[in-house]
């Protein structure tokens, strides 16, 4: 007699498998607690500033407040345990400029906290913003030589990787003038006198922002019909904030200033129109960018979400970890939606 054969044991995982996919997991609940604090703290609170304060508007305005104090807290702190699982995994498998920058972005992140309850000395501030821009510039070194992420996604995210590091390193470039008030380099909280150098840089790290925005969502738009097309519905959703975007900045250009600086720091020297072009490019891209490099587009959004040269501590860790996910291992993509795309 011929023996049954014994059913095979199901296969499991194995630890590399595991932390790609936790990782992957902290990374988009990192990326959701960006884009909550985007849209509640640094827009609609920021929005409530030019609404009147009577009645029911008062109590709305308030309790935004209390919830956009919780969403600030969140993000520093969903950083920090996505920090904690990117240096378990560089310790098991990663090579030594990753555990570097990996030990880098932790101390941005504990000097980031220090600075919060200690007065910090300017040249700690320098440091600080200096480092900042050391591991952003190596994560942008690696990024543009990761054959896995699309040649055009891989210029934008460099260019982006260049933004956060002129915010950070144009106000150590006047580390001899800075009075620190509190706060991280290469934000809203350190000031500094108007040197030519400091403020070119800024200027320059504004264009670059841009430019990656564009670069990235462009690069997603024309890659979609590799990966099964663009989504009606999500042209449809860019084409309508982009519109609604350039309609108040052309309607009421001092408050879209006010509210660009605020929520994403960019100044009056981008035009409304660039700006415009920029988030639709993203809305519609970033989703494409998604299917053919679903980490990378993860990293991507979280460095956009962060926005540009902001006052809290915590987004600037985000936007360092936000680069240290695009250029980790792909996970394979979503399938396209075939019932609403366009090819």
């Amino acid at each position: 007699m011929v023996a049954a054969a014994e059913p095979m044991a199901p296969v499991r995982p194995g630890v590399g498998e595991i932390e790609r996919r936790t990782i992957d997991q902290l990374a988009r609940w990192l990326l959701f607690v960006v884009a909550l604090d985007l849209v509640l703290t640094r827009f609609l609170v920021r929005l409530a500033i030019f609404v009147p304060k009577d009645g029911p508007f008062a109590t709305v305005a308030a309790a935004l407040g209390r919830v956009g104090a919780a969403v600030d807290v969140l993000v520093p702190i969903v950083a920090g345990i996505l920090l904690g699982a990117l240096l378990l995994r560089a310790g098991r498998a990663g090579g030594a400029i990753e555990r570097a920058s990996l030990v880098g972005v932790m101390v941005v992140a504990v000097g980031g906290l220090a600075l919060v309850v200690v007065s910090p000395a300017p040249m700690v501030v320098a440091v600080l913003g200096l480092l900042v821009g050391v591991v952003a510039i190596i994560a942008g070194l690696r990024l543009a030589a990761n054959d896995a992420i699309p040649s055009g996604a891989r210029i934008g995210l460099g260019l982006l990787a260049a933004a956060v590091a002129c915010a950070a390193i144009a106000p150590a470039l006047d580390a001899s003038g800075i009075a620190a008030t509190g706060g991280l380099a290469g934000t809203g909280d350190v000031a500094r006198p108007d040197g030519v150098s400091g403020l070119s840089l800024m200027i320059i790290g504004q264009l670059a922002y841009l430019a990656g925005a564009i670069t990235v969502g462009l690069a997603g738009v024309l890659g979609a019909g590799r990966h099964g097309g663009l989504d009606r519905r999500t042209v449809s959703l860019a084409v309508l904030v982009a519109t609604v975007l350039l309609a108040a900045a052309t309607a009421a250009p001092s408050t879209w200033a006010a509210l660009a600086i605020w929520s994403v720091g960019l100044s009056g020297v981008i035009p409304g129109y660039v700006a415009a072009i920029a988030l639709g490019l993203v809305v519609a891209g970033l989703p494409a960018f998604h299917r053919q490099a679903s980490t990378a587009a993860i990293g991507a959004a979280i460095v956009l979400l962060a926005g540009y040269g902001l006052a809290a501590s915590g987004l600037v860790v985000a936007s360092l970890l936000g680069l240290v996910v695009a250029g980790l291992p792909q996970l394979p993509g979503p399938a396209s939606p075939d019932p609403h795309v366009v090819r």
